[in-house]
């Protein structure tokens, strides 16, 4: 039947979009084709496609329902020693440091950004593959309120 994994949750993460009625669909990917699929899918919201490399993003801006985001190095869980060499022939990416409830804040203020949503409970579907860097390994569907990954029906937990 040919649906690998990575298809089976860019599927998912439609259906449960439209099942929780989210503003949109967050996708990491580094050579757009999570992004892709999920746009494949035809969801009823947009896609916010977060990628380290700027060919990526440019191609991506072409793709239905697709808003490209292209992050600074190391702020959504890449890392590269040189913003140079962020691109797809020349793959220098490895997975940041930081933790992945950063990762989930960043891309919720990128959706803000963006205008994907605009109340702290508007909800979105997150697809990532984890370990970052890579490609093609979408294993992960989160979905998180706007306001960020350490928040629920308007409760927001604070670490210390």
């Amino acid at each position: 039947d040919g649906v690998t994994p990575t298809d089976a949750v860019t599927i998912a993460a439609r259906q449960i979009a439209q099942t929780v009625n989210a503003k949109g669909i967050v996708s990491f990917t580094l050579q757009g084709s999570t992004a892709l699929r999920a746009s494949q899918e035809r969801p009823t919201v947009p896609i916010l496609a977060i990628t380290p490399f700027k060919e990526t993003a440019r191609q991506l801006a072409m793709s239905w329902g697709v808003y490209p985001e292209l992050p600074r190095s190391g702020s959504f869980g890449f890392s590269s020693d040189d913003d140079d060499l962020t691109t797809v022939d020349n793959p220098h990416v490895s997975a940041a440091d930081g933790d992945f409830d950063i990762v989930l804040k960043n891309a919720c203020r990128a959706a803000l950004r963006k205008g994907l949503v605009n109340d702290p409970n508007d909800l979105l579907v997150v697809t990532a593959g984890i370990p970052f860097g890579t490609p093609g390994a979408a294993n992960i569907i989160r979905l998180l309120p706007a306001a960020g990954p350490s928040c629920w029906d308007g409760v927001c937990r604070v670490d210390e």
